[in-house]
């Protein structure tokens, strides 16, 4: 399945790091609090701190074009990743339309369990027609124009 992520940006190489290994990511939409608590149960979860080092991307090209200029993004077939998605979440913001309260712990906790994550290790793996958000945990990814 392809992959594709909108940089606001231009992009001057096609082999980029991942910078929020060494510089976590802060929420650019969401609240600060949403995020921690999400941030910490992903990491209980499934290892990664999904919120704040990983990549976003969707194999929807709308939904990544809303970001900025779309690229598609491939990952070296030699590198270990984790993919982190839910059938039920198109995008993470969701959350702030859906619970009462965004600085109540319980109701975050309550929403990200009712949404059945997932991780895969291929986006091959990843569910045929899925057009979600798709949390890319690598040390290193490709991206070409589209």
């Amino acid at each position: 399945m392809l992959l594709y992520r909108g940089f606001s940006d231009s992009v001057d190489s096609k082999i980029l790091e991942n910078g929020y290994l060494k510089t976590p990511r802060k929420p650019r939409d969401s609240y600060t609090y949403v995020h921690k608590v999400a941030d910490d149960w992903f990491e209980n979860k499934f290892g990664v701190k999904a919120r704040s080092q990983t990549i976003f991307c969707t194999p929807d090209i709308e939904q990544a074009a809303e970001y900025g200029k779309p690229y598609e993004v491939s990952i070296p077939q030699t590198l270990d990743v984790k993919l982190i998605f839910s059938i039920d979440v198109k995008d993470f913001i969701e959350i702030e339309k859906d619970i009462c309260d965004v600085n109540c712990k319980e109701e975050i906790i309550n929403w990200l369990e009712s949404k059945s994550y997932s991780m895969v290790t291929s986006s091959l793996k990843l569910p045929i027609n899925f057009d979600g958000e798709v949390m890319l945990y690598c040390e290193k990814y490709e991206v070409s124009e589209v």
